[in-house]
C-alpha cells in the first residue's frame, strides 16, 4: 500500500470515529436530560405527597381546609384560621412559581404546569382577599389569561362560591 492510501484510510477512520463519538455524546446528553426531568418530577411529587400527608395528619388543619374548600363555610373561619390559610396559600404560590420557572427552563412537563395554572386560576379571588400579591412573571400571567379564556376551562365550585362570598368584603390586608 502506498503511504498516501494509508493516510487517507487513517483520516477516514478517524473521522468516522469522531462522528460515532459525537452521536454517542448526543445520545448520552438526551438520556441525561430525560433522567434529570424524571428526577425533578419525582422530587416534586414526593414534596406534594409529603405536603398532603402532613396536612392529613393534622386534624385541625385538615378540618380548616375542608371548611374552606369543601364545605365553603367561609363565615365560620376565625381570624387566626385565616392567618393560617395565608401561610398555606403563600407556600402553594411559591410552589407554583417554582413550577413556572422549571417549565420555562424545560425541566417541567406540560401537565404539571397546566395543573398549577388551574390551581392559580381558581385561587385568584382567595389570594386577593388574603392579600397575597399576584404573579409578577408576564409569561405566567399571559398563560393564566389564556387558560381562563379557553373553552375547556371552568372555575371550581370552591372558586365560584368564594368569589360570590368575597364580593364587597374588605381584604384581610385592609384590616
Amino acid at each position: 500500500m502506498k503511504s498516501n492510501t494509508v493516510q487517507i484510510l487513517t483520516t477516514v477512520l478517524s473521522n468516522v470515529a469522531v462522528l460515532a463519538g459525537l452521536v454517542f455524546l448526543i445520545f448520552e446528553l438526551r438520556q441525561n436530560s430525560a433522567i434529570a426531568l424524571s428526577e425533578i418530577r419525582q422530587e416534586r411529587n414526593l414534596n406534594m405527597t409529603d405536603h398532603s400527608l402532613a396536612n392529613a395528619r393534622n386534624e385541625k388543619f385538615s378540618g380548616l381546609l375542608g371548611k374552606l374548600t369543601v364545605a365553603c363555610a367561609f363565615d365560620e373561619i376565625t381570624e387566626i384560621e385565616w392567618y393560617q390559610i395565608i401561610q398555606y396559600e403563600k407556600g402553594i404560590k411559591a410552589r407554583i412559581t417554582d413550577v413556572w420557572f422549571q417549565y420555562e427552563q424545560g425541566f417541567m412537563d406540560n401537565l404539571a404546569y397546566k395543573n398549577s395554572l388551574r390551581y392559580a386560576a381558581n385561587s385568584e379571588s382567595l389570594w386577593a382577599f388574603l392579600g397575597i400579591s399576584p404573579f409578577p412573571q408576564p409569561s405566567f400571567v399571559e398563560d393564566l389569561e389564556t387558560l381562563k379564556s379557553s373553552d375547556d376551562f371552568q372555575h371550581s365550585r370552591f372558586s365560584t362560591k368564594f368569589t360570590q362570598w368575597v364580593d364587597g368584603k374588605k381584604t384581610l390586608a385592609q384590616y
